[in-house]
């Protein structure tokens, strides 16, 4: 950072401005929650911080509790502290933990404040100091609208912490009462509507609620702990109802903290495989990006020598999708449904949209390395017609089907067991 604030100082008409953010609370948050859900919190700030700063500012973090805000223009250093202030002290939640952070935050712009990046820092380091004694002066001195949002923030937070207990008792009881189920959505050959298989997605029977969606509930299973039991649950369960549907593929997703255990992944899918007796063939482990991260390519590379196909989840979202393609040995690419939705007009125009020209190459790229390709979240003739143009294998979404419970799938495959007839050209 000190080198960045020295380049920027020697720029013509340069005012850069440095932010030095303090988090109060978060020792204490260390000693009574522990240094596993602090570092955590750390990551949640980080974010939050990334966020507040914009694209054209650096946000790092200098040690301990404190971090810096570089900002190119020092006329942005109000609006940012307040985003700053915003943002932070907003509600968290960790493993089942509510909790808020304070933040302190000293200011230096140049050249009033210094000339030199040592100067600036110093600067700020000193505003920091005296940040306490300002800051409880602005917040006496608050107008009534800005106190009642303070007031509804402790509020939220009370509510957080009584919304969680429930919600964790709510899921660990669910475990327990077996109140989740697998749903199937088919696949078909983007070319001939010939179905190929399924991909098994969850779902929680709430006694209250009714169909709970997977997005609504497994971020709260992976701070309660759970996330990796339901997922080794559904992985035995497709297996045991896959088993009934020969010569189809199942497709499941695993957690990135399943995959990062390696050998325990590896036998509890051999476990699976035998106790169902699924052709290993029939069997395929989605991953997202966010799980490739550190040392799995051994694991992966097991899971392949069983027969077992791999699916890159999600693929081009993320920054590092091209590099961990080559990586791996991926037997499929499931193109995010983010730029499927995003498809419109005739083939010819797909060349000239953000969404279009993904889909091109992604379809090019899995026909290179021969890998299959599936666009996911198809809803529509339009943009079926308009995947398998530009070279799509397979496709799946609302427009073959939604998901539907496993005693169902038997008349779908009656259905589309040849070929889906409102799909064949």
């Amino acid at each position: 950072m000190m080198l960045a604030l020295e380049l920027r100082l020697v720029q013509a008409d340069a005012r850069p401005a440095v932010l030095v953010i303090q988090l109060d609370r978060f020792r204490t948050l260390n000693d009574t929650l522990g240094h596993q859900i602090g570092d955590v919190a750390l990551c949640r700030v980080a974010q939050r911080l990334r966020s507040a700063a914009g694209r054209n500012a650096m946000a790092v973090r200098l040690g301990g509790d404190r971090f810096a805000i570089l900002l190119e223009q020092g006329a942005e250093a109000t609006a940012t502290a307040d985003r700053v202030i915003d943002l932070v002290e907003r509600p968290y939640a960790v493993s089942g933990h509510a909790f808020t952070l304070e933040v302190r935050i000293g200011t230096a712009v140049a050249p009033q404040d210094g000339t030199s990046a040592g100067a600036l820092l110093q600067a700020a380091e000193l505003g920091l100091q005296r940040a306490p004694f300002a800051r409880h002066a602005e917040v006496a001195a608050l107008p009534p609208t800005r106190q009642a949002g303070i007031a509804l923030r402790k509020a939220l937070e009370q509510d957080m912490r009584a919304a969680l207990t429930k919600q964790q008792d709510e899921l660990r009881e669910a475990v327990l009462m077996e109140q989740f189920a697998l749903y199937y959505q088919p696949q078909i050959c983007a070319r001939s509507g010939r179905l190929i298989g399924f991909e098994a997605l969850m779902r929680w029977h709430h006694p209250t609620r009714g169909l709970v969606e997977p997005e609504d509930f497994m971020p709260l299973a992976q701070e309660v702990g759970l996330v990796d039991r339901l997922c080794a649950w559904a992985l035995s369960t497709a297996c045991r109802e896959a088993a009934l549907w020969p010569g189809l593929l199942v497709a499941v997703k695993i957690s990135p903290s399943q995959l990062g255990r390696g050998a325990a992944l590896a036998e509890a899918v051999a476990r699976a495989l035998a106790e169902s007796r699924l052709d290993p063939e029939c069997l395929e482990i989605e991953v997202t990006e966010a799980a490739l991260g550190g040392d799995v390519g051994h694991t992966l590379s097991v899971l392949r020598q069983m027969g077992v196909g791999l699916a890159f989840e999600e693929f081009g979202t993320g920054a590092s999708s091209l590099t961990l393609l080559g990586q791996h040995e991926f037997t499929r690419i499931r193109l995010d449904r983010s730029f499927v939705a995003a498809l419109g007009g005739e083939i010819s125009e797909l060349a000239g949209l953000p969404a279009g020209w993904m889909v091109r190459a992604v379809a090019a790229l899995g026909q290179g390395v021969g890998v299959a390709t599936i666009a996911d979240g198809v809803e529509t003739m339009h943009q079926a017609e308009r995947v398998r143009e530009v070279g799509f294998r397979q496709i799946q979404g609302p427009f073959v089907s939604r998901p539907i419970p496993a005693n169902a799938v038997p008349a779908l495959i009656d259905r589309l067991g040849s070929a889906w007839s409102a799909f064949v050209p």
